[in-house]
């Protein structure tokens, strides 16, 4: 059975970036954080979506 990684990437992409939103007056660089993992989560996902093909 063949795991389809870039689902999980993108949900992990909305969740960092919902999380930085959240945490924004708690921690003051938490939307830097959460936009750059992010921008990490999307690239993996975009990686794995390509090498799937």
């Amino acid at each position: 059975m063949k795991k389809n990684y870039t689902v999980a990437f993108i949900m992990l992409f909305v969740a960092s970036i919902a999380s930085g939103f959240a945490l924004k007056s708690v921690f003051s660089y938490s939307m830097i954080v959460g936009v750059g993992l992010g921008i990490v989560f999307l690239l993996c996902s975009v990686f794995l979506a390509g090498k799937s093909q």
